[in-house]
């Protein structure tokens, strides 16, 4: 007769989801943000059909037989097997802080008729600093955007994301703190070659 009616589309228990941090200023902001991931698949406890379009509410037990709200984010259409991010926002226990220790300046290029400088590298030294103020240990996921010609080079395993971006992983023990440090090598004027930046092994 051309009424309508909600319908219960998915009901799943004990779904697994993994917590990850991110830190990513040029897209979340100079915070770590929180986010809930897992699976449209039978490891999480679903799988059965697409989750379609809708608003994801997420709530936690406050352990007074009650609900605390967390946060929500609206969802596509997501396929069998696809993944599934939850973006909780930033966290106050969670800090993540940047100081420079050191700059250089060096190798110097003179231009051959009147001496003035052409080209010059400006060597900085990092020590980012992630503190956890969580009674459980925490993954922490870091990406760092450099414009110009960039050498990086970092104690921690790091990799290349894209040409301008160097990411790397890091875990947090419960209420403890992991340092992570690292040098910038840009090159300006003359010594700069490409726009991109170079992951190197430290010496």
């Amino acid at each position: 007769n051309g009424w309508s009616k909600r319908m219960i589309a998915v009901d799943a228990a004990d779904v697994k989801f993994d917590i990850v941090y991110r830190l990513r200023s040029y897209q979340y902001g100079p915070r770590p943000v929180r986010f809930f991931n897992w699976r449209n698949d039978q490891e999480h406890e679903l799988g059965d059909s697409p989750l379609p379009n809708g608003l994801m509410r997420v709530f936690r037990n406050n352990g007074r037989e009650g609900l605390s709200y967390l946060g929500q984010q609206s969802l596509n259409y997501v396929p069998i097997k696809a993944e599934i991010e939850v973006n909780l926002g930033p966290d106050d226990l969670v800090v993540y802080q940047r100081r420079r220790v050191d700059t250089a300046r060096l190798n110097f290029d003179f231009h051959r008729r009147n001496e003035h400088v052409i080209g010059w590298d400006e060597r900085q030294q990092w020590v980012d600093t992630v503190r956890n103020y969580r009674s459980k240990p925490i993954a922490f996921e870091m990406r760092l955007k450099f414009d110009g010609d960039v050498d990086f080079e970092a104690q921690e395993k790091t990799t290349s994301f894209d040409y301008r971006t160097v990411q790397s992983e890091l875990d947090v023990r419960p209420r403890d703190k992991t340092e992570y440090a690292y040098s910038v090598t840009i090159h300006h004027g003359a010594n700069a070659k490409q726009n991109r930046v170079k992951v190197t092994e430290p010496t």
